[in-house]
């Protein structure tokens, strides 16, 4: 078995069973600290996939000088604030002593409501031109809102699976957005 240092090596050469091993790895911490904060399954587990895209797409910046796991939490934390920016709704338990949690409601003006929707309109374009099974369990999850459970009974997948699959699917559509 490989250390993690060399599995992350492996990772940020783009071996998709590094990435799928450091994601099985570090799954549960990342979304224990989210939902911890949240206190929503399915925003956790959304906050935890858009972690590892992140992570995925900055690991040439990961600095084995760092803990591994602390670098992964830190992206966590900041995608999570993202998350309840965007996610007017969603209610945050209060912030720890380690990442204390600034936020201001923003609600959008007409105009940043005008440009969300050509950006939802955009998406849907491009999400067509993905293959068909990244193409469906996104629309499955983020257009139906179907839980990873519900996701898994209805592809007959693997909750493990249903993650590698959500997280390729976003990093596949990000490539198509960058163009």
């Amino acid at each position: 078995m490989k250390n993690l240092q060399e599995t992350i090596i492996d990772a940020k050469r783009g071996k998709r069973q590094a990435q799928n091993l450091l994601m099985d790895l570090l799954w549960s911490n990342v979304y224990n600290y989210v939902y911890q904060k949240i206190n929503n399954e399915e925003e956790a587990e959304d906050v935890a996939i858009e972690t590892f895209t992140k992570v995925f797409a900055k690991l040439k910046l990961y600095n084995s000088d760092f803990d591994f796991k602390t670098w992964v939490l830190s992206i966590a934390h900041n995608t999570m604030i993202d998350h309840i920016r965007k996610s007017p709704g969603l209610k945050l338990s209060l912030d720890d002593e380690n990442y204390p949690i600034d936020i201001e409601e923003d609600l959008p003006t007409p105009e940043e409501t005008l440009i969300q929707q050509q950006d939802s309109d955009a998406l849907l374009f491009h999400l067509h031109k993905l293959k068909p099974e990244y193409r469906r369990i996104l629309e499955l999850r983020f257009l139906e809102e179907k839980t990873y459970k519900e996701i898994a009974e209805e592809l007959d997948l693997t909750m493990a699976n249903v993650k590698v699959r959500l997280l390729r699917a976003r990093q596949l559509l990000q490539e198509i957005l960058k163009g």
